[in-house]
């Protein structure tokens, strides 16, 4: 009887989380002029959102979270709503952190208090060229997931 009413329950929960997938399907949201030539990969991974209208606002960063990628853009959850048209976007991935521009498309609620940002990718920054872009590593290196944020003294955190 005990494993009968826990294999019950569990169908329940399979049950609840099924049809909550099939609600919220990524692939089968479309938001106005969602025309996609290219493959979306769903990854996530934390990234340093940075305005860059008129330069770059280090001061006004945040961090966000991927919800799909491809070759010419990504999409970004954050806890609140982005106020740019363009953006520096910062990943960490090879033990360095990457970083490319481009221009918000989507900017939209999606519930909860979270925000998706659409965001056309068009050009690669490198900090050894752009002092700008180099001012950002230490934000940056708050990305390596091996870093013990803990660890690091009072004066290389910024609050954000």
């Amino acid at each position: 009887m005990f494993f009968f009413a826990r294999r019950a329950k569990n169908e329940a929960v399979h049950k609840v989380i099924r049809q909550f997938l099939d609600a919220v399907n990524p692939d089968l949201a479309v938001f106005d002029d969602d025309a996609r030539w290219h493959h979306r990969s769903h990854r996530t991974a934390p990234v340093l959102l940075v305005p860059y209208d008129e330069g770059l606002s280090p001061h006004e960063a945040c961090y966000a979270l991927t919800k799909n990628l491809s070759v010419r853009g990504l999409a970004l959850v954050l806890p609140q709503p982005f106020r740019a048209g363009r953006v520096a976007v910062a990943f960490w991935f090879e033990e360095q952190a990457h970083f490319v521009s481009g221009e918000v498309r989507q900017n939209v609620p999606l519930g909860g208090g979270f925000w998706q940002l659409g965001v056309e990718v068009t050009q690669v920054l490198d900090p050894a060229g752009c002092g700008d872009v180099k001012r950002l590593l230490p934000l940056a290196t708050r990305l390596d997931p091996r870093l013990k944020l803990d660890a690091l003294a009072a004066s290389q955190l910024v609050q954000i």
